[in-house]
Formats: structure tokens, C-alpha cells, sequence
């Protein structure tokens, strides 16, 4: 770890915002509560434009508030923040996930613990399960790091929560400003063999509770998921040779999903499989996208997620 100014936090806890009135606050509760030993300050980069950043300084004075004028994806917000951090390691966590007391205290013990782990993120869990919409989208985008996931090393972490040296988040150039989803997906790459997913803690994510939120917000992932593999040799990038085969992926997805989710909870994979058709419905959304973006289509409802 490369040594800080004198008083400086160790970390630095940075939230990109965009008109996350509803949700940010539980978030930033959540990250006064932590129980850790290490110093920490939080930044919030907002970016939406209306009371947002005004009601974060009031109701909560300790954070650092940077606004931005124009419209940041989350890559690029987190990016800004992370440039004006003070700490040696920076945790990055979304306006709509709520951390664990434990959270950043497991990710730190975890990421000392070795200087083979280069990055740590821990598990996803749901934190309104009473909707569907959102029990589909969770066992979608988060089934590698469900909570009865085992720790371990992985091919890549979430951006949603992230703990990373500042010094080596710098230098591997911090997330990809042209990827304005999927971001976490090519930072990883920067880091090979050193992603190691921590199940002793997790964040809780509180996800869109209507079916076309959700359907909307798979065809994008999909979109930049596709573009990604078009624009960087990795697994899947065959498919930019015959986009047409990447419709197919929703039965093998769905059956990998149900498999991750069968074997982190028995009682979730069982409702997993009788929703099955709903998953199988809405990958075939996140599919559509993956070949606008494998052929790279340019549309412009795939901007900005939450557009």
C-alpha cells in the first residue's frame, strides 16, 4: 500500500448519482453504520441535475458532494470521484445498494490478507424481493455472487461493490469511458487472477420493481455486453463472427442461471426454476441487445442506463 498524507482516510468510498432521491439516502446510511477500523471518507458524484446533490449535503454533511453539469455514466463518475480521493484504496458502491455493517471491514481484511488479491467485491443480495421484476433481474445480472456463493478467485467483480488500491486502479486507467455499461467487465481485465469474490458480506441491492424497467434495462446491458466482445477478444467474442447465433444464448444462459442460483440457495433455486419461462423471457431481451451490440448497431435509448 503506498502511504497516504498525514491524516488522511484510508479509503475513500465513492457513489456515482443520478437522480437517486429514493435510494441514496438507505445507501449512505448504510455506510455510516459500517463497523470497521479503518478511516474512510464518502464522495458522491451526482450528476442528475435537479435537488439531489443539495438534499445529500444536507441531510448527510459529512459526505463530499461533486456535481456535475452534464450527464456521467457510472464509469465516468466513478472515475471523477476516484481522482479526488484522498484514501489509498478507493470502494466503490451504487446509489442503490445498501452494505452490510461488516462490508467494508471484510473486504479490507480480505485484500491485506494476500498480495496476490488486487481487488475484492463481495456478494449481492436482494433488497426487494417482494417484486418479481426485480427477483428476475437480481438472479440475472448478480447469479456469480449470490450469498451462498464460496469465496474465491474470479474472472471479474461487479462495480456495484468494489474494493481496489487506488494506486492500481490509477494505473490501470480507472473504467473505460466509452463503455457506459460493462465497464467493470474490461477493468477486470487489467487484473487477471487477482479478483477474489468475499461471501462473509454482501450489499444489498434494491432493483426496478416493474417488468419494463427491467426488460429495458437488460436490453442495454445486453447492448454494451455485445459491443464489448465486438470491440475486445474475450469469451463470446466469436459470436461477432455470426451475430446471428448469439439468439440462442437465452436457453444456455437461463440454464446457467438457474444452476448458480440452485447451488448458492436451494430454496431460491427452486423458485428460480418455476420462474423459468419469466427468465427465459426476459434474457431473450438481454439477447436482443447483445446482437444490436455485437453488429454494432448505434441506438440512441442505449446512451445512458436509466436514460
Amino acid at each position: 500500500m503506498i502511504a497516504g498524507n498525514p491524516g488522511s482516510p484510508e479509503v475513500s468510498l465513492v457513489v456515482p448519482s443520478f437522480k437517486s432521491r429514493e435510494t441514496i439516502g438507505r445507501t449512505l446510511e448504510s455506510i455510516f453504520s459500517q463497523e470497521s477500523g479503518s478511516t474512510f471518507e464518502v464522495i458522491v458524484v451526482d450528476s442528475s441535475q435537479d435537488s439531489t446533490a443539495a438534499w445529500i449535503q444536507s441531510s448527510f454533511p459529512k459526505v463530499r458532494v461533486i456535481s456535475s453539469q452534464i450527464r456521467l455514466s457510472p464509469g465516468a463518475a466513478r472515475n471523477r470521484g476516484g481522482s479526488e480521493a484522498q484514501g489509498d484504496y478507493l470502494a466503490f458502491l451504487d446509489a442503490d445498494a445498501a452494505p452490510a455493517p461488516n462490508w467494508l471491514e471484510s473486504l479490507m481484511a480480505r485484500m491485506t490478507s494476500s498480495p496476490d488479491i488486487r481487488a475484492v467485491g463481495g456478494a449481492v443480495e436482494i433488497g426487494n424481493p417482494e417484486s418479481m421484476s426485480a427477483r428476475i433481474l437480481h438472479w440475472i445480472e448478480f447469479s456469480e455472487f449470490l450469498t451462498g456463493t464460496p469465496s474465491g478467485f474470479k474472472a471479474h467483480l461487479s462495480s456495484s461493490n468494489l474494493l481496489i488500491a487506488k494506486g492500481d486502479f490509477e494505473g490501470a486507467g480507472g473504467f473505460n469511458e466509452s463503455f457506459l455499461m460493462a465497464e467493470d467487465l474490461l477493468l477486470s481485465r487489467s487484473f487477471a487472477g487477482g479478483l477474489f469474490f468475499e461471501n462473509t458480506t454482501a450489499v444489498k441491492h434494491y432493483y426496478r420493481s416493474s417488468w419494463q424497467q427491467t426488460v429495458n434495462h437488460l436490453r442495454k446491458l445486453g447492448f454494451w455486453s455485445g459491443r464489448l466482445r465486438r470491440a475486445v477478444d474475450m469469451r463470446g467474442s466469436w459470436l461477432r463472427t455470426v451475430p446471428i447465433a448469439s439468439l440462442g444464448l437465452p436457453f444456455v444462459r437461463t440454464a446457467l442461471v438457474l444452476k448458480r442460483v440452485w447451488l448458492g440457495n436451494r430454496r431460491a433455486g427452486l423458485s428460480a426454476f418455476v420462474h423459468s419461462p419469466l427468465i427465459l423471457v426476459a434474457l431473450f431481451h438481454w439477447s436482443a441487445g447483445f446482437y444490436q451490440g455485437l453488429r454494432n448497431s448505434r441506438h440512441s435509448d442505449m446512451c445512458l442506463p436509466g436514460s
